[in-house]
């Protein structure tokens, strides 16, 4: 039986690991957030978006599943990762939306 506060190799092996994925877990929040605020700010970022999807996400540090998020408009997912988004910063996903553009 382990006592409380002694630690396991394995909790030794694992704690990085964990460690490394919230950070990266971090980087892609602030990334996903960076689109978000560019998009409520600037009506030819949305239009890049819409008609350029994937190209235009190049450049920012986003998984796959980040990129499809963002461009189905899967505000859910998004969410699950970064928080509650704010009326400005659903934005993007209130014109993703409306657009009969599938």
């Amino acid at each position: 039986m382990l006592q409380e506060g002694i630690r396991t190799r394995d909790d030794l092996l694992i704690t990085p690991w964990v460690r490394l994925v919230e950070r990266g877990r971090d980087v892609e929040a602030r990334e996903i957030l960076k689109v978000l605020k560019r998009a409520a700010a600037d009506d030819g970022f949305i239009a890049q978006l819409t008609y350029e999807g994937s190209k235009t996400l190049r450049k920012y540090n986003l998984s796959r599943q980040a990129k499809a998020a963002l461009l189905s408009g899967d505000i859910r997912w998004v969410e699950a990762r970064v928080g509650k988004l704010s009326a400005r910063l659903r934005t993007w996903f209130d014109c993703r939306l409306q657009q009969e553009i599938w």
